[in-house]
């Protein structure tokens, strides 16, 4: 929490002394033409007010107020007494009272005001605001100016907005400004804004700063909400994006309606009307959608069923749209004060957020102190009590621009948990990988762990590994089980290396063996299991001068095909690969402890390498081995023996197939004398005995003459 706060801190303040710096700059307090001229009694007095020195003025003060009359120029005859309303305080109708009732804000009405202007002075020029909601102004009994079609009634009456300059040429003392205004179709009827008079380069001058800021901040905004459309694009998880780009450009294009209505004067074809409904729609989805983008950032302080009932409320009085403008600007009226209870609630809502120190509060909160510092700017502007300028819009520039700080903390702390989950998860994957190899991934199409699923498999030939350590219950008995880890560790590491190097790889640890698969080729896999009995012999010269007998390794390799994949249940699964393959491969490899060290393998196992005769092996005959029946023709293989153990071998070969040859013919006597003399020179050879053991079986148990020559094997 006090690392948000610094981070609020380091980034709020600028904006903070931004914000005050331009009051200071443009505003200097107070503003010293504090008590320039103002109309009186619908006259106004500029004889001693230099334009060149001092600027454009309003024209403030008191008109002269015709209600229900249209005139262009003073006649005294047949013309009532007129009132005095105050421009642009009380210049709406509905705030005039005529016989002690407010006036309807729907009708026509003159406004009028004598001016005195300087005797000597430049070329002048008025800025004119825009009228509700149809006008014309003159000067001196002459048309100068026009907004829509002025009218007694409706029918005859075009409500239109438009701003804009127009050169004047007052007469020496006395000029009569006269504006007409006709409406039938606003909520509002009349002028709530000031009329400046000045020097016609100041003017322009004026009128360009002001349309300026409307599209700077119309590209401002528009800008921010492509952004965080972008940033929502890019990760959708998070909504308060696209819900804060939206209200950005919902809020750009208000910007274009009010002020100096540039998309009034852009599109001047385009109905009035359209537009009108373009105003109130924005405000009916606008407040909506920042309730939404609020709603996500405080979720667990706000009431969903408020915002909620409040959207309904938004889109419910949107359909009203579609009445005329008489129906609609009046229910908007309802909707308005609908919206300041919301917005009281809004309120409340962040105030508590930020009372319970919820992420994001205390910047929202500044973001609206330094808007309303900018009301308060405006209001005081207006009234004249402050040199400055309109400041709203630059406010609520400015609170959106928080709570884009506010979205990019959230995005950074999200990035940064994103990026510490992501080593975190790269380090998981780095350790699952340990124990599901990444050829599995490949062979599954899968990228990471994640991305695996109960049932994934896939079918393709392989060739299958098994390795056994012989007599690993004896080791393990005499090593303990610290050191016994420690050895299969040892042995493992050394073992691993060599598979990898043929492109192989570990599928399953089987306590002192393991499964190894290897996709590429057969050689692949022979020559793995020649270089793991080298490094058996290695390891067993660096233990010679240890207690610990010599470790023999049993491997039997087959090729076929297999269906690797994952199996179990969905909370718990496994890698296994499985085919009619696989388990033959296993019952090779149990085959070592009866024929001899080194590697077992199906005879026409040799027919798939791709050079058989640099290899040195002995054949061993049909075999059937448990679960299977059809035998198997069987060699084995003694390359990567030690030296001693190849060279008994390579010596004996054809000494032991003759043996095997006089046995599988029957020929029981010659075949016990060979194998006994083989078993003389080299007693570690278990093949000798496994045949002895079948001779004397067989004479034993009279099967001698109708045995077929196939070895059945009862144990893996």
């Amino acid at each position: 929490m006090q690392t948000e706060k610094s981070t609020i801190a380091t980034i709020l303040i600028p904006v903070v002394i931004v914000a005050l710096a331009v009051f200071a700059l443009f505003g200097s307090c107070v503003n010293p033409d504090i008590f320039s001229p103002k109309a009186q009694q619908g006259h106004l007095n500029l004889e001693g007010w230099s334009f060149t020195e001092r600027g454009p003025i309003r024209l403030n003060g008191e008109w002269e107020f015709f209600p229900s009359q249209l005139i262009n120029s003073y006649s005294p005859t047949n013309q009532a007494s007129p009132q005095y309303v105050a421009i642009p305080d009380s210049g709406l109708w509905q705030n005039i009272k005529v016989g002690g009732k407010n006036l309807s804000p729907y009708g026509y009405a003159t406004y009028r005001l004598k001016i005195t202007f300087p005797a000597i002075h430049d070329n002048l020029a008025l800025k004119i605001p825009e009228f509700f909601s149809a006008s014309r102004i003159f000067l001196n009994g002459k048309d100068i100016y026009g907004a829509g079609l002025v009218g007694t009634k409706p029918d005859s009456t075009r409500p239109q907005y438009r701003t804009g300059v127009v050169s004047i040429n007052p007469v020496i003392g006395e000029n009569e400004l006269v504006i007409q205004v006709a409406n039938f179709a606003e909520r509002r009827g009349g002028i709530n804004r000031s009329l400046f008079v000045g020097n016609e380069g100041s003017i322009q001058n004026l009128y360009v700063k002001s349309l300026a800021m409307d599209l700077i901040i119309f590209g401002a905004l528009l800008t921010i909400g492509i952004y965080h459309l972008c940033l929502y694009w890019l990760r959708r998880k998070d909504r308060s994006p696209l819900w804060f780009g939206i209200f950005c450009m919902i809020i750009a294009l208000r910007s274009l309606i009010y002020g100096e209505r540039f998309i009034f004067n852009f599109f001047p074809g385009v109905p009035w009307e359209v537009f009108n409904r373009i105003d109130h729609l924005t405000f009916y989805f606008g407040i909506p959608v920042f309730s939404a983008y609020i709603t996500v950032i405080f979720e667990r302080d706000i009431s969903r069923f408020a915002i909620r009932i409040y959207q309904v409320l938004g889109l419910a009085f949107a359909l009203c749209l579609l009445f005329p403008p008489a129906v609609f600007n009046c229910t908007v009226s309802i909707y308005e004060m609908i919206t300041c209870g919301y917005v009281l609630y809004m309120l409340f809502v962040i105030a508590r957020a930020a009372a319970r120190k919820r992420e994001g509060a205390l910047t929202t909160i500044i973001g609206i102190a330094i808007f309303l510092a900018f009301g308060v700017n405006e209001i005081l502007f207006n009234m004249g009590l402050v040199n400055t300028f309109n400041s709203l819009s630059i406010g609520l520039v400015l609170f959106l621009f928080t709570q884009s700080i506010l979205l990019a903390m959230r995005f950074s702390k999200a990035f940064d948990e994103s990026e510490h989950l992501g080593k975190t998860l790269m380090t998981t994957n780095a350790s699952l990988r340990r124990f599901i190899p990444q050829e599995f991934f490949m062979l599954l199409q899968r990228r990471e762990v994640g991305d695996i699923r109960l049932g994934d498999q896939i079918e393709k030939n392989m060739t299958i590994m098994f390795a056994d350590i012989r007599r690993f219950t004896l080791l393990a008995e005499q090593l303990g089980a610290t050191k016994t880890f420690e050895f299969l560790n040892d042995y493992f590491s050394r073992v691993g290396e060599v598979i990898r190097e043929n492109g192989g790889f570990v599928d399953k640890y089987l306590g002192d063996g393991f499964i190894a698969l290897f996709p590429r080729s057969p050689d692949a896999a022979l020559k793995t299991a020649i270089g793991i009995q080298r490094v058996v012999t290695a390891f067993n010269e660096t233990k010679a001068n240890e207690t610990t007998p010599p470790m023999e390794v049993g491997i039997g390799l087959n090729y076929g095909p297999l269906i690797l994949g994952t199996v179990g249940e969905e909370h718990r699964m496994d890698t296994t690969v499985i085919a009619d393959s696989v388990n033959l491969c296993s019952r090779l490899e149990g085959l070592s402890k009866l024929y001899g060290k080194g590697v077992i393998v199906p005879f026409d196992f040799l027919d798939k390498l791709e050079n058989p005769d640099e290899y040195h092996w002995r054949y061993l005959g049909l075999i059937r081995v448990q679960g299977r029946k059809q035998p198997v023709e069987t060699v084995h293989i003694f390359d990567g023996l030690p030296e001693a153990d190849y060279a008994y071998f390579s010596a004996t070969k054809d000494r032991f197939e003759e043996a095997l040859h006089y046995y599988r013919n029957g020929e029981y006597d010659r075949a016990m004398a060979g194998f006994k003399a083989l078993a003389a020179e080299n007693p570690a050879d278990p093949a000798n005995v496994t045949f002895m053991t079948q001779i004397h079986r067989h004479i034993a148990l009279g099967t001698a003459d109708d045995w077929d020559g196939i070895e059945s094997v009862p144990e893996k």
